[in-house]
């Protein structure tokens, strides 16, 4: 028998309506969570919303990368987000975002330049006034089972208004492997739900993606479970050509097929990709702006 609480939730449509306005001109000219750094592809999914997003990739093919240029793409907006990676620790984070954000190659970093390039060393000195003033939070190896991460956001004051887990596939498992990924997947959903936040959480791809005729990935492809796919509000899949073919031409091309929109449009939608600063820009704005547009021209119309 349905309980009395239930019972009492049930309404007459019209006593929803004035809600139901409400919400609807909140939303404006203008996306709640927009992109700014991928204005374009921002337009198409018409920035996040609250519940379920899923990004889903081979492993290397840039989600950790996506993840982060999303992050700080918002909290550069003041929008408060928190990371929960179970891949990379908090210094390797920090360094991808510095070459996302100061466009460095990362190289520079690796070969140690930073101890004695002027010009890094200013660039640093920039980033770590900006950092200081963004609400970006940065964990690893919390988040492996739902229980840390509906623990953590009810400690955190204030609260996130974003929450990225990279990657799924990395939480805690035994034998009923399946079983706790469904309901992780299925409790983390509901949390940002009740507390209008958006919930990113990335996956990989399975290697049966080879199989496609294009190798690009479709819905089935997601490792693991089906539930991504089903409880997924928007499901994004990245491709990157140069992974397959390891041909400088295609090092730049990179799409975002958006596979499911439950609010929205679907589709494809192209970007260029910078691996070295682990940074997506939009075509159209590189072609108006950077000296080698014709490169990048002739690049995208093969």
């Amino acid at each position: 028998m349905p309980s009395k609480e239930l019972v009492q939730g049930i309404k007459p449509i019209a006593q929803w309506l004035p809600g139901t306005k409400t919400e609807i001109l909140e939303r404006g000219g203008v996306p709640k969570f927009p992109l700014s750094t991928i204005s374009e592809f921002n337009k198409k999914i018409w920035g996040f919303h609250k519940g379920l997003t899923v990004l889903g990739a081979r492993s290397s093919m840039g989600k950790s990368a996506l993840a982060l240029q999303c992050a700080w793409d918002l909290a550069d907006q003041n929008v408060p987000v928190l990371i929960l990676s179970l891949e990379m620790d908090v210094p390797s984070m920090l360094e991808r975002i510095f070459c996302q954000w100061t466009k460095t190659d990362n190289f520079d970093l690796l070969t140690g330049k930073l101890n004695f390039n002027n010009e890094l060393q200013a660039k640093w000195e920039i980033f770590e006034k900006w950092v200081g003033k963004i609400p970006l939070l940065l964990t690893n190896g919390i988040g492996k089972s739902f229980k840390e991460v509906n623990h953590l956001i009810e400690l955190l004051d204030p609260k996130p208004s974003v929450v990225i887990v990279d990657y799924i596939q990395g939480i805690r498992q035994s034998e009923k492997e399946r079983t706790e990924l469904n309901e992780y997947i299925r409790n983390f959903r509901q949390l940002m739900i009740e507390n209008k936040m958006v919930g990113i959480l990335a996956s990989q791809m399975n290697r049966q993606v080879v199989d496609n005729n294009d190798k690009r990935p479709s819905l089935e492809n997601l490792k693991s479970t089906g539930v991504l796919e089903e409880h997924a509000d928007v499901v994004l899949m990245l491709y990157w050509e140069y992974f397959y073919t390891r041909k400088e031409e295609d090092k730049n091309k990179y799409e975002i097929i958006v596979g499911k929109n439950r609010n929205g449009r679907t589709g494809s939608h192209e970007l260029l990709y910078i691996p070295e600063y682990y940074l997506f820009q939009e075509i159209t704005e590189l072609i108006e702006k950077t000296p080698h547009a014709q490169k990048i021209q002739e690049i995208f119309c093969k």
